[in-house]
Order: C-alpha cells, then structure tokens, then sequence
C-alpha cells in the first residue's frame, strides 16, 4: 500500500507537489489504453486521431460518470463539494465510467458518421488493459478491499490503511465503540489501545484478482479481434466476460454493502414481510449491474451474429486524397511512345 508515491517540496514554501498513487496509475493505464488502440488502428491502415478524439470523449464521460456513480453508492462519505472533487484520493467506480464513456464514444462517432460497431471494437481490448492499471491504483490506495481469507496469500494491511480502519470499525462496534476515522480526540486512546493489541484479520487480495482477471480479458479481447465474424462481436464480449467475472469478484469482497437483489428484499420488507427478506442475502449494487450488463450483451451478441449485410457492418474506408492537377501553363505533356507492330 502506497496512496502517495512522492512529494516534491516547493521551494520557498511549506508546500509540495504530491503524486498520489491512485491518480498515476490512471493516467498511466489512460495512456496506455489510448497507445494499444491508436496501434491497432494503424495496423489496420485507418488513421490513429479517430482514436485520439474518441480518447477525450471518453475521458470527460468517464471521469463524470465514474465519480457520480461511486457518489451514489457512497453518498454518506461525501460532506462538502471540496469532497466530491478530490477524485486523485480514490473514489471512482468502474462501471459508472464506462457507461458514460461508452455514450461519449458513441455519439461522437456517430456525430462523425463513423461506423460506430467497427470502432468500438477497435478499442474494446484497450478496455481492460486500462482497467488493470486502474487496479494497481486501487491496491497501492487500499481500496476495493476484500473479505476475510484464511489461505496463505490473505493479506493483514497496515495501521491507517483503508481496511484496517473498517475492519477496526466493525471490532469496535461489536464491543460497543467506534473509531470514526479519528486518530485524535475521545478516540485517541482507543485507537492507540487497539493498535497495541488488535490485529486485523487477512483479507483478499481483490485488487490483485481483478489485476489478473483484466490483462486475462485484455489477452482474450486481443487474440479475438483477428478472428471476429462481426463488428461489434468485440466489444459485445467484453460486456460479457466482464460482467460475469465482476459478479463473481464481488463475493471475496467486502467494501460494498449486500442489501440489493435486484430491489427484491426491499420489496418484501416494504410489503411487511420482514422476515422473507432477511432470508436473502443480498447482492451488492456492482452485482446488479452486471448481471443487467450480461444479460444485455447476450441478447445483443445473438441479434448480432444472426444479422447480415447490414449497412452498420460495413468498414470504415478513410477519403482516399485528392489529386491535384497542375496550373503550370509552361509545363509540356509528353505523350507516351506508341508500341510498333510486331513483324
């Protein structure tokens, strides 16, 4: 765990330049993302600034749409609007980030009249390739933590970190007590009483699973995107892959409350049967995304690939140049020597 990599103090000054983690390996995996798609794209004859111009469209829409989902789920963290922008500290949800950045893409291209399938696909293994360095943030920042482990690779995160301030939190509780965050203060003594004494349980290692899970999806997407049959086939598997997996991920963690499936224990509790709901346990809110993500990208990968001739499954061929003719009245044309008969 490292939330800030270095400072560089400020000379003249009490102040520093302060490189957190999180927010470098953002722009490291932005970067990155936007490299192995422009590639793909020159490899392909088409020109890279499509990329370029998507790449901001993208970015602007993901930011906004990352931040305002993870506000959603975590509106009781926010306090002031300084909190809501401070997104260099961690606090951005994936899903919400692509939705938007998807809808971004989309109406850019198609505004440009670009065949918005065949470029989607073009960018779809740049997807998880981002979201890899984004994880590696989130394990040097300590979030997206998971759940108990009793397997030799748990982790137990330092004191201060960000689980070990929730795992402190919820020992606390059982005892009557809470940390609230708070080194000082009432809950000075406690924290140094339960620093001497408490140890946190390990934990998984959710980061480093979804680490592995998105350069594995980052692998399949690329050796698919040579043997694809449809555009938008790409893009449609991603959706698919991702969502499982994310659903799948989201049991080892526990950064995310499990009081949703679907709306139905809400449901059953609103109709006064309390004890009907109590008997699920939940999935989080991520979970129910994805499975709205599968089960869409499916329907969508089977209209797909039932489909043909379709206007929206041609290729992009880039304007050919024009030729220009010269003005130069001085300049003689040669007419070319006419071939003699052969005797």
């Amino acid at each position: 765990m490292r939330p800030i990599l270095f400072r560089i103090p400020i000379p003249g000054t009490d102040h520093a330049i302060t490189l957190y983690g999180y927010g470098a390996m953002m722009c490291l995996g932005f970067l990155a993302a936007i490299l192995v798609a422009a590639r793909r794209s020159r490899r392909l004859g088409q020109p890279p600034d499509i990329i370029y111009n998507c790449a901001l469209f993208a970015f602007l829409g993901g930011v906004f749409g990352a931040r305002l989902f993870y506000i959603v789920q975590y509106r009781e963290h926010f306090t002031s609007l300084w909190s809501i922008v401070m997104i260099w500290e961690g606090g951005l949800t994936y899903y919400g980030g692509l939705v938007l950045a998807t809808v971004a893409v989309i109406a850019y291209l198609a505004a440009s009249r670009l065949p918005v399938l065949y470029w989607l696909d073009v960018m779809a293994p740049s997807l998880p390739l981002g979201l890899a360095f984004g994880r590696i943030g989130c394990f040097l920042n300590g979030c997206c933590y998971g759940d108990t482990c009793d397997l030799p690779w748990g982790l137990a995160w330092p004191v201060g970190s960000i689980p070990w301030f929730d795992y402190a939190d919820t020992y606390l509780a059982s005892h009557g007590a809470m940390l609230a965050g708070a080194a000082d203060g009432p809950y000075g003594a406690v924290m140094g009483s339960l620093v001497a004494t408490w140890r946190p349980p390990p934990i998984h290692p959710a980061q480093v699973y979804a680490i592995v899970n998105a350069l594995l999806l980052f692998a399949v997407l690329h050796v698919m995107f040579r043997h694809k049959r449809r555009h938008g086939q790409v893009i449609l598997v991603f959706a698919l892959l991702y969502g499982i997996s994310r659903f799948l991920m989201e049991f080892l963690r526990a950064d995310e409350a499990s009081t949703y499936l679907l709306g139905l224990p809400t449901l059953l509790g609103a109709l006064g049967h309390a004890e009907a709901a109590a008997r699920f346990g939940g999935l989080t809110v991520s979970q129910n995304v994805a499975i709205g993500m599968v089960a869409a990208a499916a329907v969508a990968l089977v209209f797909l690939m039932r489909t043909r001739g379709r206007e929206w499954q041609a290729d992009y061929a880039p304007p050919a140049p024009a030729v220009r003719e010269s003005n130069d009245p001085g300049r003689k044309k040669h007419p070319k020597p006419k071939k003699g008969k052969r005797g």
